[in-house]
């Protein structure tokens, strides 16, 4: 227990930041520091939104690129039919990685989805078909454009290179290797968007029976009458009730709950597993993935510092108003995700914050999050990791 980062969630929670947290410490691959707060319990899962990102898909990107079934200079247009745009023979799965494919961030294609295509084969083809048909809103490799189509767009490929679904492909090769126990997707099966249960009250509390459809292909399968508990998030206007226990991202939904930019549920203690292996394959006393690989992801380019906003899958600290605040070195990567998820592992120092909220419950309007991620970081460097 340390008294100081204790107060200071109570007082962001009392406050109104978020309703519940998962934090997680870990300096020289141990973990320093692990507590639960507001609703959350030690069981409670988190939708990550963009975590999704580096966890899963640029994590299962490393595997494949390890496997030699993917190589980062591969483009688009050899890989995917419907894309035949010419600035698909540019775009590579590297600039797909670290965002600067000059494809745009994101479109509302949910919107443009009949519901009755939600969560099925064709509503997924015909948003990837929207996908394809983006004009880049800069030349691939010109400038830094974070884009969650880039990243459906990637998903999409790594599923033609694996021969299988995104989720099969993190199950096989991320969550059954490193024996994660609570980090899935949700899929989504044809739901309407309507419903009964119109902006209702939910609790992290409460439990929510785990959808039985499970995951396509080799199912994880859990046990009978088997319940997880879930922090709720937006009391979201489009399907008119709180979400809970599905993935809040609209275009994750409308895609199956399954997606490279976002869709996968976690804890931090799981969140943890991951990059304790990534750092450890980053500094070769791990062959899960080699240290040539590892670093060719995980390590940016020091020839040039200023261009590089991201390496492949992760976000880097910006030099003003840092989500990470200010302890974290040059050397640092790390990812934010909308629901109020973040996380931020320094390679040089070895440590890493691992914090999962839901700042968006009930509402998304709800920012007070960003005054509090810079210095809860910078406290708990201050207590714990100085």
């Amino acid at each position: 227990m340390n008294r100081s980062i204790d107060a200071a969630f109570k007082d962001a929670i009392s406050n109104g930041a978020f309703p519940a947290a998962d934090l997680l410490v870990a300096k020289k691959n141990e973990v320093v520091y692990s507590s639960h707060y507001g609703d959350a319990r030690e069981s409670t899962h988190f939708d990550i939104s963009s975590l999704t990102k580096p966890i899963c898909t640029a994590t299962v990107a490393m595997k494949m690129v390890a496997e030699g079934l993917l190589k980062l200079d591969d483009n688009v247009y050899q890989w995917l039919a419907g894309a035949r745009q010419h600035e698909h023979r540019e775009i590579t799965v590297r600039m797909l990685l670290n965002h600067t494919s000059g494809l745009p961030a994101w479109q509302p294609y949910y919107r443009e989805l009949p519901t009755s295509l939600i969560g099925t084969e064709t509503g997924k083809r015909l948003i990837l078909g929207e996908c394809f048909n983006e004009a880049p809103v800069a030349s691939p490799g010109e400038k830094t454009i974070y884009s969650d189509i880039g990243y459906i767009i990637l998903s999409e490929i790594l599923e033609q290179a694996g021969g299988a679904p995104l989720d099969v492909l993190f199950e096989k090769r991320v969550a059954k290797p490193l024996k994660l126990e609570d980090s899935f997707f949700v899929r989504v099966s044809g739901l309407q968007i309507s419903t009964t249960l119109r902006h209702t009250t939910t609790s992290a509390d409460q439990h929510v029976p785990t959808p039985r459809h499970g995951i396509a292909g080799e199912r994880r399968e859990w046990k009978a009458g088997e319940h997880r508990r879930f922090a709720p998030t937006e009391d979201c206007p489009w399907r008119e009730r709180v979400i809970h226990g599905e993935v809040h991202d609209q275009n994750a939904y409308a895609l199956g709950g399954v997606a490279g930019h976002a869709g996968l549920f976690s804890t931090a203690s799981d969140i943890h597993r991951v990059t304790l292996e990534l750092v450890r394959c980053y500094n070769g006393d791990s062959q899960w993935v080699s240290k040539e690989i590892a670093k060719e992801f995980l390590q940016y380019n020091t020839a040039k510092p200023e261009s590089e906003a991201f390496v492949l899958g992760w976000n880097r600290p910006s030099k003003r108003n840092s989500a990470s605040g200010h302890r974290f070195s040059p050397n640092s990567i790390g990812h934010l995700g909308y629901t109020g998820c973040s996380i931020w592992v320094d390679l040089s120092k070895d440590f890493w914050i691992i914090l999962l909220t839901n700042r968006i419950h009930p509402s998304s309007t709800n920012e007070k999050i960003k005054a509090f991620r810079p210095k809860i970081h910078d406290l708990i460097h201050d207590e714990l990791i100085a």
